[in-house]
């Protein structure tokens, strides 16, 4: 009688916990599904923003690399307005170029890291390293896209090297992911192996 009745008991706890671990795995899929959602709505959001920027002719571009790059040169040579022609003129396309390819740099790197973010929501690709060579090759892609619509826009030109910038912006948001994924996967190993419950 005490023994059927303690097995009812423990069938009850396993009955709850089933339906507990059933109730988390639904909330746990619902939750991929909204992000993944959110997170391919912010990639397409994304990518048209930086084909904006590309189809902007050369002086649409110019003008507004040169508006970053005037206020940089403000606060790094505060004496700039004494230079001669030539130094400034010099410093000023530095530091344009060197924005202009920043930008590049900085549009892809973002574009990389929602592209990995998105497919980190998946297990199966979460658990091999081979969703960042996936992840690099869509961004290579649509960075080459890119310089050849450039290639269509008055005034500018595809080319090679920004092909490589953008790539490379794309590939650092993806190893900053690996690295930020696996610091918190040995965190957690250590605070189950040395924390005690």
């Amino acid at each position: 009688m005490v023994l059927s009745r303690l097995l009812k008991i423990k069938g009850m706890q396993q009955t709850k916990m089933a339906i507990k671990d059933l109730f988390w795995d639904t909330r746990k899929y619902i939750l991929a599904w909204v992000l993944r959602h959110i997170l391919v709505v912010a990639i397409i959001f994304w990518m048209i923003v930086i084909f904006g920027f590309s189809s902007q002719d050369a002086t649409e571009s110019a003008s507004l690399s040169d508006k970053i790059a005037d206020r940089i040169i403000e606060y790094t040579h505060p004496e700039f307005d004494k230079l001669s022609l030539k130094e400034q003129e010099e410093i000023k396309n530095t530091t344009s170029f060197v924005v202009r390819k920043l930008g590049h740099f900085g549009e892809y790197t973002i574009l990389g890291m929602l592209v990995g973010v998105l497919l980190l929501t998946f297990d199966t690709i979460r658990r091999k390293l081979s969703y960042i060579w996936i992840s690099e090759i869509f961004g290579i892609v649509y960075a080459v896209t890119d310089e050849v619509h450039q290639g269509f826009v008055e005034g500018r030109s595809p080319q090679i090297r920004d092909v490589f910038i953008d790539s490379f912006g794309f590939l650092s948001a993806l190893l900053f992911l690996v690295i930020t994924v696996g610091m918190y996967k040995i965190m957690i190993g250590i605070s189950k192996q040395y924390i005690p419950k």
